[in-house]
């Protein structure tokens, strides 16, 4: 069994990781650390400086997730700022800023970095396009699922369970499995 530490302390994002990993061969041990983020336009860069001191830190191989919310017509915002952006603002600002913008493409961009005591980060991304709907629909997930429509569905993410729900998100745990278990680490 590889046991890796996933440096989250979101139940939601521990119960995904968990899901996708089951029966693989591979132990998820979600653990909260107190490590520096950096702040950068690109998801992967976070998720991967942060894996690369977690793994020094702990001396232990880890995964760190960063994600976001890009909008085309707001330019990519807020990208991998969604997290604060959602705390400080409901996703009625964000149709409100739209307002007039007729370009609603939009997707969610996931990076997974795994990184080792002292060695290199290796990145998986996985990007569920869709675009930004025209009014607010739906009770589950985050506060800007509710916008959220991916591409082939009608209805907003948050109108689905949560269990159906996160399996309409690309996630990248299948290739960070397939990685783990044929690369000798």
């Amino acid at each position: 069994m590889k046991k890796v530490i996933f440096i989250t302390s979101n139940q939601e994002k521990i119960n995904i990781a968990k899901n996708a990993v089951k029966g693989s061969g591979v132990e998820i041990v979600a653990r909260k650390i107190e490590c520096h983020e950096i702040q950068n336009d690109d998801c992967s860069i976070i998720a991967a400086n942060t894996a690369k001191n977690a793994a020094i830190l702990v001396n232990e191989s880890v995964v760190k997730i960063d994600s976001g919310l890009f909008i085309n017509g707001l330019d990519g915002f807020p990208g991998p700022y969604s997290q604060y952006v959602e705390r400080k603002i409901d996703a009625s600002l964000i149709l409100e800023m739209m307002k007039n913008i007729k370009d609603r493409a939009a997707y969610y961009k996931e990076s997974l970095a795994y990184a080792e005591p002292g060695g290199e980060p290796v990145i998986f991304e996985s990007f569920t396009k869709g675009s930004i709907s025209l009014g607010i629909d739906g009770s589950f997930g985050w506060n800007f699922d509710r916008i959220f429509i991916k591409d082939g569905d009608s209805k907003t993410m948050a109108s689905y369970p949560d269990e159906e729900r996160v399996q309409k998100y690309e996630t990248n745990w299948l290739k960070f499995v397939d990685y783990i278990l044929k690369e000798p680490h």
